[in-house]
């Protein structure tokens, strides 16, 4: 551990700021965070027990940070920080580990994005203290959560926290029409499901960005149907807090533990009876990857590939539009989504039940396409059955076509970067 005499005078002002204990944060402790009502969902009055205030930092001079010796000096005072504060052998430790190194990754990336180190400085106190905090006193999400906007806006906080990871130059939404005509199918009413592939645990922040970045007011509006691990890894619960979400369990971990199969099974059924409810009231913005989990690299290629499409769970979703609409006449409308974010904290390469998984925080790209509307429109002739197929191919076959435009492009992209 490195001694504060040795340590220029900003970064001793860091140190104290980083304290993990007692330091806490303020609802408007980042410049321009808006925290309020959104149009369709009221904020949610929590009584958090994680009431944050400012008080500290208001004691502390604010220094003018510029260069990119002042990140990484930062950067470093708080992996110092981190390795005096955790017992290595520990579980915590073991985190904090995985926490270091995509500290390190995080401050590259702020370097790129020539973010300057003030903003970063406080971002990043902002980010340990929070998770600190998931460490301490872990979250426990209802099936349905809806975001925490206020006393702290924990949507505004994810939306800061990733944007320097990804190279606005290189990112795009595509389908820009696709977006207008869900934007209009939300304002009248009605109901609409995203079936996308899925490739990072930033995903939600990255659809997020790009569609607040086109003009789209319904960005904050999604409802992500989320796996257990985001609610649970102390490292996901800053964001996951921020997100509009809709817990369950995946196929791929629902008998992992065997003793617990049996709640978890329970938990999804409620899940799905809370989705129903969504639906038949209307209005409802759902986000889903139908293949239960994250696109994983080709092991010879070395590349995403797309994972399968479970097809019924599509039909699972075209079954309960359909009861909703037969209930209430709320009609649900379905878009593909092609994403292709895999730079950005990418997942590992094998398929792991728990959680602390190793995390990565390079910049890079992310750009996403909104595919056209999947209906049964000219199908009146075919047997339910077939209209089943058909509607799942049409679905499966705009995410891979749009996905491997996204990829060529973002292939031609880093050529160019390589030769220039």
């Amino acid at each position: 551990m490195f001694r504060l005499s040795k340590v220029p005078a900003t970064i001793c002002y860091f140190l104290s700021l980083v304290s993990l204990h007692g330091v806490s944060v303020s609802s408007n402790f980042h410049t321009g965070v808006h925290a309020g009502s959104s149009r369709l969902f009221r904020p949610l009055r929590n009584d958090h027990r994680w009431r944050l205030t400012n008080q500290k930092l208001q004691s502390i001079p604010r220094t003018r940070c510029r260069s990119e010796a002042e990140i990484r000096a930062i950067t470093q005072a708080t992996v110092d920080h981190l390795r005096a504060a955790a017992d290595p052998n520990s579980q915590t430790g073991k985190m904090l580990k995985i926490l270091e190194g995509f500290i390190l990754e995080y401050s590259d990336s702020n370097i790129q994005a020539n973010t300057p180190a003030q903003k970063y400085k406080d971002t990043l106190t902002t980010g340990i203290k929070l998770m600190e905090r998931s460490f301490k006193e872990p979250h426990k999400f209802d099936i349905l959560h809806r975001a925490i906007r206020e006393p702290f806006d924990y949507y505004r906080f994810g939306i800061d926290f990733f944007r320097p990871l990804i190279e606005e130059e290189n990112s795009k939404l595509y389908g820009k029409e696709n977006v207008d005509k869900i934007v209009e199918y939300i304002k009248n009413g009605e109901n609409v499901v995203i079936l996308s592939n899925h490739q990072t645990e930033v995903d939600p922040q990255a659809i997020e960005i790009l569609l607040e970045d086109s003009g789209c007011e319904l960005a904050s509006e999604l409802i992500f149907i989320a796996g257990h691990k985001v609610t649970t890894d102390p490292l996901a619960i800053p964001f996951s807090l921020g997100q509009n979400l809709l817990c369950i369990f995946s196929k791929k971990y629902i008998e992992n533990p065997p003793e617990l199969k049996q709640s978890k099974q329970a938990h999804n059924t409620k899940t799905m009876k809370t989705m129903q409810s969504l639906l038949e009231e209307g209005g409802a913005f759902l986000w889903v990857a139908p293949s239960g989990g994250r696109d994983r690299p080709d092991p010879a290629s070395r590349e995403f590939v797309v994972a399968p499409f479970d097809e019924r769970s599509v039909q699972m979703f075209r079954l309960m539009a359909q009861k909703a609409e037969s209930a209430s006449s709320r009609k649900t409308h379905f878009f593909p989504m092609a994403m292709l974010t895999n730079e950005l904290v990418p997942p590992p390469d094998g398929i792991n039940a728990g959680v602390g998984e190793k995390r990565s925080a390079k910049r890079g790209a992310a750009c996403i396409w909104f595919g056209d509307e999947v209906t049964d429109e000219g199908l009146a002739d075919l047997s339910p059955k077939e209209r089943q197929k058909r509607f799942y191919e049409n679905v499966v076959r705009q995410v891979e076509e749009k996905y491997e435009i996204l990829k060529t492009a973002r292939a031609e992209q880093l050529t160019k970067v390589q030769v220039s």
